[in-house]
């Protein structure tokens, strides 16, 4: 722009000069008509030349002031651009702060409902729900770590039609690679077996470096940079409540089964025995108590030792369990004592069950049987039902233990039902 300016100037001034110095040149000769004549022509140049200059520092001043647009527009063009982008960056970062802020609100809540006392059906639906509700992928499937077949079994899908009977193998596909690799695994990135059908993504579930499982989601719909760190959190938090909730149920176990047999304890018995009498009594049902004792055991311990008395013990309690209805509470009550409640069963029904168990006992081929005093393995009892035989738990049970001991006093190996004495 300065330049067109300066242009424009020397146009202007050329035909003053040019004039100036023609007539400086007639004054010098001293020739009026030579100077009136060389004026005229002067002023005609001039003029030509002045209006000539004007129109060309106005053309330059032009193309200047245009060249200047130009540059402008471009420069502005180019900031509408950048303040495009800038405005689609911060959508973007808006969206995906939406998520993260959905997520971190959701997230105390995921790890306060998995961290609860959780059964081990709510956990699986918990996990399933929050995956559907983070990202909604097609297809969520979740396998557990079968450690006796070394496979993963399918236990939960929501947009699936596979069967849970599925099984895939350790480093089969997507969902057994990893756990193989106890690692995120992605599509593209391993050959497919046919149990990968819609699966994008095979996320393992570990409780310090321990696989319990594996999560495979499909295509995510709520696409984000995060969406496989949040999926793999919950993997974690999934896994992390499985081991939890099995720790519990082995504990609660433990706390109300005898660690030899298998069976319940006296103590676990007599609080569902408590229950059993509440119901007894208020729909007026009965129930039975069948005692038994495992005869001349001193003696095989004595002769055989006491690990053999331990396993005599086991495949005692293993056969009573099997042949004992599930409604029915077994339990060992102490030593080589055993008990078993039976609810809604009168006195007729519960001897026919005990002397069936007895001669199962006498015919089965245990070892050393032929070393104890009787050539077999046998047992003796007795048998009390409520309210005939008492109208309280402790009744019930210390008549049948009376019946036992009748049993005993008679030889072994029978079944005594317990008789009330009898007025004189």
């Amino acid at each position: 722009m300065f330049f067109c300016k300066l242009n424009l100037i020397r146009a202007l001034c050329f035909p003053f000069s040019l004039v100036y110095n023609v007539f400086m040149t007639a004054l010098i000769n001293s020739n009026p008509l030579f100077l009136i004549t060389i004026l005229a022509v002067g002023c005609l140049v001039a003029l030509l030349v002045f209006i000539s200059g004007k129109k060309i520092g106005a053309a330059q001043e032009r193309k200047c002031l245009s060249n200047s647009e130009r540059v402008l527009f471009k420069e502005s063009a180019l900031l509408s651009s950048k303040t495009q982008g800038f405005q689609r960056e911060l959508e973007n970062l808006k969206k995906q702060n939406e998520k993260y802020l959905y997520f971190l609100v959701r997230l105390p809540e995921a790890v306060k409902r998995l961290n609860t006392n959780l059964s081990f059906d709510e956990i699986i639906a918990t996990t399933v729900r929050l995956i559907k509700e983070l990202s909604a992928p097609s297809v969520i499937e979740l396998y557990l770590f079968n450690q006796s077949t070394n496979s993963l079994e399918l236990t939960a899908a929501l947009g699936s039609d596979k069967k849970k009977s599925v099984e895939v193998k350790i480093g089969e596909g997507i969902i057994g690679m990893a756990a193989l690799n106890k690692t995120l695994v992605f599509k593209d990135k391993f050959s497919q077996s046919p149990h990968d059908k819609n699966i994008e993504i095979g996320m393992p579930m570990l409780f310090k470096d321990v696989l319990i499982g594996v999560i495979g989601v499909g295509k995510i719909s709520m696409q984000s940079d995060n969406e496989k760190r949040f999926l793999a959190m919950i993997a974690d938090l999934t896994a992390i409540s499985l081991q939890t909730s099995e720790s519990l149920s082995t504990a609660k176990k433990e706390a109300i089964t005898d660690s030899l047999t298998g069976l319940y304890n006296k103590r676990h018995f007599l609080d569902k025995a408590l229950e059993i009498v509440r119901k007894a009594t208020n729909y007026t049902l009965p129930f039975s108590v069948f005692i038994c004792d495992l005869d001349h055991f001193k003696n095989y311990n004595d002769k055989n030792g006491h690990v053999e008395g331990d396993i005599l013990l086991k495949e005692l309690a293993k056969l009573i369990k099997q042949n004992t209805r599930s409604t029915c509470i077994a339990a060992r009550y102490g030593g080589e004592e055993f008990i078993v409640l039976l609810p809604d069963i009168d006195k007729k029904g519960t001897m026919l069950y005990a002397e069936r168990l007895r001669k199962l006992i006498e015919d089965y081929p245990f070892l050393h049987r032929e070393k104890q005093l009787l050539g077999c393995i046998s047992i003796s009892g007795g048998v009390a039902t409520f309210p005939l035989d008492g109208n309280t738990v402790d009744a019930v049970i210390k008549n049948a233990d009376t019946a036992l001991s009748q049993s005993k006093t008679a030889g072994r190996n029978r079944i005594t039902p317990y008789e009330p004495p009898k007025l004189s």
